[in-house]
């Protein structure tokens, strides 16, 4: 069994069921009215939790695919939910903390500082090994499939490993061999998207000449304004969208039973504490995603942040244009206009947030995706002025500025990143090999 805490208060017990777990809320939870639940899928109550309900919040906190093996062979424990939980839950997205039973929380968070060779060592591609054992150390369990791990950064620019389920300050990925330059990409997508002012996480590189892409946590606060070793950040509570809809994350896609528009625009509407303001960053989320050419945007990458004033769509993160990967299947991860890949006809939407409410019917949401997506193009044209490595590149100085813009590509077969008035395409692969050059520091 094992114990489960909400901002390092001890809210109940989690017990492992064959392939399943159970949840219950222990007295001391219950009767405390500031304490909210863990999650919206679970409000308080003293009836236990089983089933899938259970089983896709707490799995839903954890790695997936080959990283997920890769952490069970550095735990060198069972594969199962419960069991890998109780070996990396010390630190997990949001404010949960999981421990096997009757282990105490650390008094103190421990933390080991970091050269820039011990850097280096732990982000070798030769070694992927390195990521799961410092992880495991760390008791650190972050979702996805891509191979991570979190660290501490002060103010002063240090970086320090955790140990035992010390809080952590930013997440670091390492590119797969198996996709050239995603660390570029999913750097330029995201300086691209805040340009355009689109709320996202806060990303960067964390060292010169270090090949890691840096994102700052958005579920961490310095509450006294200092970030250090000795006075590290508080937890602020998440969910991603497939917790709030009890969906494993096995069927995050909408083709596999995964939530689609129409139920994420259905949970912002319901459960945000200003649905108005982020009905509208919803749908600006999905005008950027069919921009760039993202096709990999699934409910896992969408999720409600819990501050003062309740819960809100968090900052948005793991944006990247998949397009420019031709061995992808090109079919996006939640249909626009019950259809895959969004083609000319992506304005006329099928999905709305509520019953069929005319402010949100079809034509509604069309307008509203069309002018989301060229307010996003106009306005990062204006911002960005372009990427600055472009100003360096001849190909850019000879071309027209003004023969290139940003369009939402609702006349060309599938969604691009940048093309030319004239139909071309420019070359992803060049700008993003270039962007690497420039040591953009972390956030």
């Amino acid at each position: 069994m094992y114990d489960i805490y909400l901002y390092d208060e001890h809210v109940g017990r989690l017990v492992p069921r064959g392939e399943g777990v159970q949840f219950t809320y222990n007295e001391r939870a219950l009767a405390n009215d500031k304490l909210p639940g863990i999650s919206l899928s679970m409000p308080k109550r003293g009836a236990v939790y089983g089933g899938k309900v259970a089983r896709a919040f707490f799995r839903n906190l954890l790695p997936e695919g080959a990283y997920r093996r890769l952490i069970v062979e550095a735990a060198g424990g069972s594969d199962n939910d419960s069991s890998l939980l109780g070996a990396i839950g010390g630190e997990c997205p949001g404010a949960i903390a999981i421990w096997p039973e009757h282990q105490a929380l650390p008094d103190t968070q421990q933390y080991e500082g970091l050269s820039h060779d011990d850097f280096t060592r732990l982000f070798d591609a030769t070694n992927p090994m390195a990521i799961a054992s410092a992880t495991r150390r760390a008791r650190l369990s972050l979702a996805g499939v891509q191979e991570k791990t979190a660290l501490f950064r002060g103010d002063d620019g240090q970086w320090f490993r955790p140990i035992n389920g010390a809080v952590t300050s930013h997440i670091l990925k390492q590119a797969p061999a198996t996709y050239p330059e995603l660390l570029e990409n999913e750097l330029f997508c995201m300086r691209l998207a805040a340009e355009a002012t689109l709320p996202v996480a806060r990303v960067g590189l964390p060292m010169p000449n270090v090949r890691v892409l840096c994102a700052e946590r958005f579920d961490r606060v310095s509450p006294i304004g200092v970030a250090n070793a000795h006075h590290p950040r508080s937890k602020l509570h998440q969910e991603d969208f497939c917790q709030v809809l009890s969906v494993l994350p096995t069927r995050k896609y909408e083709d596999e039973g995964g939530p689609g528009l129409k139920a994420c625009a259905k949970v912002v509407h319901d459960l945000s504490a200003l649905a108005i303001e982020d009905i509208a960053r919803l749908l600006r989320w999905v005008a950027f995603n069919y921009l760039v050419g993202n096709e990999d945007a699934h409910a896992k990458n969408l999720a409600l942040l819990y501050g003062a004033d309740g819960p809100r769509l968090a900052p948005h993160y793991d944006i990247v244009s998949t397009e420019v990967y031709p061995h992808l299947e090109r079919k996006s991860a939640m249909k626009i206009a019950a259809r895959r890949p969004a083609t000319g006809s992506v304005w006329q939407i099928s999905c709305d947030s509520r019953g069929r409410r005319p402010e949100w019917n079809c034509s509604g949401w069309g307008r509203r995706l069309r002018q989301h997506c060229h307010q996003c193009g106009r306005t990062a044209r204006r911002r960005l002025g372009w990427p600055p490595f472009m100003e360096r590149s001849r190909r850019w100085r000879s071309a027209d500025a003004l023969s290139w813009r940003v369009i939402p590509c609702d006349s060309v077969e599938t969604p691009g990143l940048w093309r030319k008035s004239d139909g071309t395409g420019m070359c992803f692969r060049r700008l993003a090999r270039q962007l690497l050059r420039a040591h953009i520091p972390a956030p």
